[in-house]
C-alpha cells in the first residue's frame, strides 16, 4: 500500500533452459539431435504405410495396428531419455519509500510513480482541521466518541426515524488523527474499510445484552447511552438519553453492516428487527460530516465525557 511507510516488493526473474542443451556437450546435443530427427521419420514412414495398405486384406487392420505401435514405441524410446526443461527463479527486494525512489527495473518505478501520483491527488484535499488530537484507547477516547457522534448526527439525517443510538467498534477505527489539517488520507486511514452505514431495532432486553456485550470487550464507540462497567468487564449500569432502559421498549441503532451480522462478538446486533443497510460508506459519512462542520466554521474536536466509566 503507497500509505505505507517502506513497501518491500518482490522482483522475480525466470529463466528457462533446456538441460539437454545448456548442462550437456556437444556430443550429447548431437545425438539428442538425431533421436529427435529418427523420431520424426519413423512417425511419417509408419503413417503413410498403414495408409498404403489395401482395405480388402484381412490382416489390414493388424498391421496398421502393429504400424502404429512401432510408431508410439519409438515416440516413448525418444522421449523417455530426454530431461525435463529446467526453471531457475531469482528474486530480489525492491524498496519502495515514501519520497517515491525506487530501485530496480526502470517499468516498475515508471508505474509506482504514476500510482503514487494519482493516489496523492485523491488523499491530499483538507477536509477541515481538527482541534485536538484525535486517539483511540478505552473504555472511551475522543477518537471513538467522534466516529459515533458523527455517525449519530450523519445517521439521523439521512433518516426519516428518530435514532436513539449509534454504535460502531473499535476495532474498526484503524489509525488516529493529529490535531492540526485533516486530509481525506487522514480520514481514510482511520475509516480503511468499506463499511456501510446500516439501521437496527432491538427491544429493552436485547439491548441491555448488547450493553453486556460492550462492558465485557471493555468499551466501544458509542454516542446516546451511557454505561457503567466494572475492570472486569461486567455491566453495571445502562441508560439511554439520561432514561433507564425500559425492557419492553424499542431503540432504533444506527451502526454498520458489517456488525449487524453479529461481529466482533456483539452478537445480539444480529437479532435486530426492521435492519436497513444503506449504500453510504462510514467513511464518507465522515468526510460529510467534517466538510459540514467546517462550512459553519467549526473545527473537529472531542474528549472524554464519561459516556462509559469504570467503576470499583
Amino acid at each position: 500500500m503507497l500509505n505505507c511507510s517502506i513497501i518491500q516488493t518482490q522482483h522475480i526473474k525466470l529463466l528457462f533452459l533446456d538441460s539437454d542443451y545448456a548442462e550437456s556437450g556437444d556430443k550429447d546435443r548431437t545425438f539428442f539431435a538425431f533421436k529427435q530427427m529418427l523420431l520424426i521419420i519413423l512417425t511419417f514412414i509408419c503413417y503413410y504405410a498403414s495408409q498404403a495398405l489395401p482395405l480388402r486384406e484381412e490382416n489390414s487392420l493388424f498391421m496398421k495396428r502393429t504400424y502404429l505401435a512401432i510408431t508410439l514405441l519409438a515416440a516413448t524410446l525418444c522421449s523417455c531419455t530426454h530431461k525435463e526443461q529446467t526453471l531457475r527463479i531469482e528474486a530480489g527486494n525492491i524498496k519502495v519509500t515514501t519520497t517515491g525512489k525506487v530501485g530496480g527495473a526502470d517499468e516498475v518505478r515508471t508505474i509506482l510513480e504514476r500510482n503514487k501520483a494519482y493516489v496523492d491527488s485523491i488523499k491530499s484535499p483538507v477536509l477541515g482541521e481538527a482541534a485536538v488530537a484525535l486517539e483511540k484507547y478505552i473504555p472511551e477516547s475522543p477518537l471513538m466518541n467522534f466516529a459515533a457522534d458523527a455517525l449519530m448526527e450523519m445517521a439521523q439525517l439521512h433518516s426519516k426515524q428518530k435514532i436513539d443510538i449509534a454504535l460502531t467498534n473499535k476495532g474498526g477505527l484503524r489509525s488516529n488523527i493529529a490535531a492540526g489539517t485533516i486530509t481525506f488520507g487522514d480520514v481514510y486511514n482511520v475509516f480503511t474499510f468499506e463499511n456501510r452505514l446500516a439501521y437496527l431495532t432491538l427491544n429493552g432486553e436485547q439491548l441491555t445484552q448488547l450493553c453486556r456485550e460492550i462492558a465485557k470487550a471493555g468499551g466501544e464507540a458509542i454516542s446516546g447511552m451511557r454505561l457503567e462497567i466494572t475492570k472486569e468487564g461486567e455491566l453495571l449500569n445502562a441508560t439511554v438519553g439520561e432514561m433507564a432502559i425500559e425492557p419492553q421498549g424499542t431503540y432504533r441503532i444506527a451502526t454498520l453492516d458489517y456488525l449487524s451480522q453479529g461481529n466482533d462478538n456483539l452478537t445480539t446486533l444480529a437479532q435486530g428487527t426492521e435492519l436497513e443497510i444503506t449504500g453510504y460508506l462510514l467513511r464518507d459519512l465522515m468526510v460529510e460530516y467534517i466538510k459540514n462542520e467546517t462550512a459553519n466554521g467549526r473545527k473537529i474536536s472531542a474528549a472524554c465525557d464519561g459516556r462509559i466509566t469504570i467503576k470499583e
